[in-house]
């Protein structure tokens, strides 16, 4: 019985040691969350979609930090890249081609209906050729639709310049 005390006691002062052997890594935390740039990184990474865990110990960050760093830096709102007119496009008439309703490419390219038929009038597509893919008249999607529309229709035009 006295064995098991005195290996008791040599376990927990083994514990004790190794716990002052520990840095201190608030310092540290307190100086990397300072930093500019590895602050952009972490946004960064946490925009890509990489969990908050994982960017704490690849960048040294206090983990409640990157936590709430992860909550208040919304990624729905956040787009790393955004790609070109051109590239969206080909994608509506690709889309349009393959025979999707004018609401569901809306949707999934998260575009307004007016940006998809200038796209599709852009690319020889008359409106007798959309109208069997429109969606219905009392559709949020429509009625933004003749907004804008009408807004443009009051927009002044400048007269073209000759010389």
């Amino acid at each position: 019985m006295c064995e098991n005390v005195t290996g008791n006691s040599q376990k927990a002062n083994s514990l004790k040691a190794e716990q002052e052997a520990l840095p201190d890594l608030t310092r540290l935390f307190k100086k990397n969350r300072r930093d500019e740039s590895v602050l952009k990184t972490a946004k960064t990474l946490l925009v890509r979609g990489m969990p908050h865990g994982k960017v704490a110990l690849l960048l040294r960050l206090d983990p409640e930090f990157v936590a709430e760093l992860a909550k208040t830096w919304n990624p729905r709102f956040r787009r790393v890249a955004y790609t070109s007119q051109w590239t969206t496009k080909l994608t509506v008439r690709e889309y349009f081609d393959s025979g999707a309703m004018l609401e569901k490419i809306c949707v999934d390219l998260h575009l307004p209906l007016f940006s998809v038929v200038q796209f599709l009038k852009q690319d020889g597509i008359t409106p007798q050729q959309m109208q069997a893919r429109w969606p219905e008249h009392d559709n949020q999607l429509v009625i933004e639709f003749r907004k804008t529309v009408q807004r443009h229709a009051q927009r002044k035009q400048k007269p073209p310049r000759l010389h």
